[in-house]
């Protein structure tokens, strides 16, 4: 069955689970023998590990309506839905299925760069990954993110106030204590290692600053 590619929604996006929430799901559900045993091999052997990654959708703070999160040169912050006279529109880069079982947007990039594209392939493989995802009981758990490009060196995301920023690998804090929450199964960033933590150091259910690691 096809599933639709659908607009940004607020409400969608009012409802993702916190990090804390979306990784307790997580780890409920063994999410790492799932992340080694079931997605890679899907990735893979759909030939999708150079075009998506697997996701845990999830958000860090509530967004004003008329806006959404937008990726730009390491920062993420909420953009006005109607972008400034000559610049284009941001382009969709981490997805996740609503309830009616439709792929929407949930976070944006903004470049001049190559950009996802959703043709036949790309779509063919989003059904693949909802049946899947609807056999293991797992569409609310897992979304898509943009594959970052085989130099991906990694990034860790600090979220301050309403602010996602994206340290380089020199600057990140020392003692972390890693959520994973995004993987890439391409054969260099595999080899470097995928993951996305949230920085609970003296409290781990609580409200520190949250740490996205995209490679160790």
């Amino acid at each position: 069955m096809a599933v639709t590619i659908a607009s940004y929604s607020e409400a969608h996006f009012q409802s993702l689970p916190s990090l804390n929430a979306a990784r307790d799901s997580f780890l409920k559900t063994d999410g790492d023998n799932l992340v080694e045993n079931v997605f890679k091999d899907f990735f893979i052997n759909n030939n999708m590990d150079r075009t998506f990654g697997l996701a845990m959708p999830h958000r860090h703070f509530d967004i004003l309506p008329g806006h959404v999160m937008v990726n730009y040169n390491g920062t993420s912050t909420a953009w006005s839905t109607n972008p400034g006279e000559g610049m284009d529109k941001p382009q969709p880069a981490i997805w996740s299925f609503s309830s009616s079982g439709n792929l929407l947007p949930i976070e944006f990039s903004y470049s001049k760069g190559p950009k996802v594209e959703m043709g036949e392939k790309e779509t063919a493989f989003v059904a693949k990954f909802k049946r899947l995802l609807d056999e293991k009981n797992l569409v609310g758990m897992f979304g898509l993110c943009e594959y970052p490009g085989d130099d991906f060196e990694g990034t860790c995301e600090i979220t301050m106030g309403a602010a996602n920023i994206n340290l380089k690998p020199r600057d990140y804090p020392e003692g972390l204590k890693g959520a994973d929450t995004a993987w890439f199964f391409s054969p260099p960033l595999m080899k470097r290692g995928c993951r996305c933590t949230c920085d609970n150091r003296a409290d781990p259910h609580g409200h520190g600053a949250h740490v996205i690691t995209m490679s160790g």
